[in-house]
């Protein structure tokens, strides 16, 4: 993060972080006990992870063969640290999930501004840091004197207007299992995704690292877990094809070959260069700097780049 005289700003999505709350500890037990109650004879077994009628309801329900709904019970929760509001307002989108957001109203701001990396490295940076720059002076001077009732300035409530899209907040979330499986779909994508793309490759990062790290749990626990979580791709990654029909970039990213006609005409026909994108940017940044975070294939996306 590079900083400035009454405020900061960083360079790309790397200041981005997540940290997990919670989550379900012992999620095979509360699937067990009510995927028995469809079978009269079963009702009385208690919950016990050596019993193979246990294991194969709840290998059954994971894999789809047996009733999935249980999982839906499964919630976490997670922190995302300096998040735009850019990618705020995509996050928050999604159904189901519960948000808390730090808030611009009641208080100063902490001044932090995401520059995506295609600006970074255009001609546009310098006006870019300007900009931000300005803004937060602009903020500041108008919230100086708002120490007491008496001295009082510009509201902090609206003189947050004055801040720009990419000012960075933390917003803790709360979702279950299969929710999380459904939203990578979208948000792994990497032709539509960018700045969100990369957060979520850290939740998973973090989730599958304290769920094989936890001791509490027993194998069917986890086995749960690392199922879901191995299913978390984009849409048509099962079958490595790309379904995006969208007509920004199309499929021009290549990490799987076009579906049909529909996205090869959407990506001869796209609208931008998807090498001027900053999500081109970052894939290469943590093809050197973060490998864990690719996805199958993309190692090879990003080599295919340079021919």
């Amino acid at each position: 993060m590079d900083g400035m005289q009454n405020g900061y700003f960083q360079n790309g999505y790397k200041g981005i972080g997540v940290s997990i709350i919670s989550y379900d500890k012992h999620p095979a037990k509360t699937m067990w006990d009510m995927l028995k109650q469809t079978w009269l004879e079963l009702q009385d077994v208690e919950y016990n992870p050596e019993f193979p009628i246990v294991k194969e309801f709840i290998e059954g329900s994971v894999d789809k063969r047996l009733n999935p709904t249980p999982q839906e019970t499964i919630h976490i929760q997670c922190v995302f640290h300096n998040i735009s509001r850019v990618n705020l307002a995509q996050l928050t989108r999604h159904r189901g999930w519960l948000f808390q957001v730090e808030s611009q109203m009641p208080q100063h701001v902490k001044h932090n501004v995401i520059i995506p990396a295609s600006i970074v490295n255009s001609e546009f940076y310098d006006r870019a840091v300007k900009l931000i720059e300005e803004s937060q002076k602009l903020y500041d001077d108008m919230t100086a004197r708002n120490v007491s009732k008496r001295t009082t300035g510009i509201p902090y409530q609206d003189a947050r207007y004055m801040l720009l899209h990419g000012q960075t907040c933390d917003a803790s979330c709360s979702f279950t299992l299969p929710q999380l499986v459904n939203v990578c779909g979208q948000r792994l994508e990497n032709n539509t995704a960018d700045e969100i793309n990369y957060a979520f490759r850290l939740l998973l990062k973090e989730l599958n690292t304290v769920i094989e790290n936890d001791a509490e749990m027993d194998e069917l626990d986890k086995l749960v877990y690392m199922k879901n979580l191995q299913r978390c791709d984009c849409f048509g990654a099962a079958a490595h094809k790309c379904f995006t029909c969208d007509d920004v970039f199309g499929n021009s990213f290549k990490r799987f070959p076009d579906a049909n006609e529909r996205v090869a005409a959407a990506t001869e026909n796209c609208k931008l260069d998807f090498k001027k994108s900053a999500w081109f940017y970052e894939l290469k940044r943590i093809a050197h700097e973060e490998p864990e975070l690719l996805l199958p294939g993309e190692k090879e996306m990003i080599e295919s780049w340079e021919v």
